[in-house]
């Protein structure tokens, strides 16, 4: 039986949906992500005691991401260079008191030059930033980390006319020990049931999906007076 233009649309439509809905990720309780653990611990504490998954908007943009990864990886192929992996999945493990706790997740691309090998991040942007974003060098610390690596970069792609801007970024054993430790804070404080206080940057507070359920009408920021 034929369909109708309606009924082609609909399908079209479900078979998109379908394909967001199979990205849907609950979070679990010991296993703990790099794009989230340098944001807000508080905003963290709701999405694991609540158990939200990523919603077919946030899928959406997970899949415009993987394009923009697919288009940079043929690129860099196209350009002579070789691409080791993409999406290289990497789990860091370590003692908190008697439970191990995981740090997992997938660094977009890891290249080779000149015989050394480098964790490259991609991240569309509406607007070229001037520097990169705090939370994505930590982010991308992470990877580094996971791999053994001492240098990666982060390339920002500007969504309209996929303009670029690039920045090297080095590990940090500092930095990359805060960011276990801030893992481990998690884990606390999800083990108690006693919410961590808000840590976000203005900007995280302003977009948080938790806004209206941050400490009751509180202040969002912990050292905010």
């Amino acid at each position: 039986m034929n369909l109708t233009s309606n009924e082609t649309v609909e399908f079209l439509s479900g078979v998109i949906r379908a394909a967001l809905k199979a990205e849907e990720d609950r979070p679990q309780i010991g296993v703990y992500r790099p794009s989230l653990l340098p944001c807000c611990l508080k905003r963290q504490f709701f999405i694991y005691q609540q158990g939200i998954i990523v919603g077919e908007e946030k899928a959406g943009l997970f899949e415009i991401g993987r394009l923009f990864h697919d288009f940079l990886s043929r690129t860099f192929k196209d350009g002579g260079l070789t691409i080791k992996t993409v999406e290289a999945p990497f789990s860091i493990v370590f003692l908190y008191e008697n439970e191990l706790v995981r740090i997992s997740g997938r660094a977009d691309l890891i290249i080779t030059l000149n015989d050394e090998d480098y964790i490259v991040e991609v991240k569309s942007v509406k607007r070229l930033p001037k520097e990169p974003f705090k939370h994505h060098v930590e982010q991308l610390q992470f990877y580094l980390a996971g791999y053994g690596l001492t240098q990666g970069f982060l390339i920002y792609l500007e969504k309209s006319y996929l303009k670029n801007t690039i920045f090297p970024v080095d590990f940090n054993i500092e930095t990359f020990r805060k960011l276990v430790e801030r893992a481990a804070a998690l884990h606390k404080h999800l083990r108690s049931g006693e919410p961590p206080a808000s840590d976000g940057e203005p900007w995280e507070c302003r977009y948080c999906e938790f806004k209206k359920d941050c400490d009751k009408g509180a202040p969002l920021i912990a050292n905010q007076s």
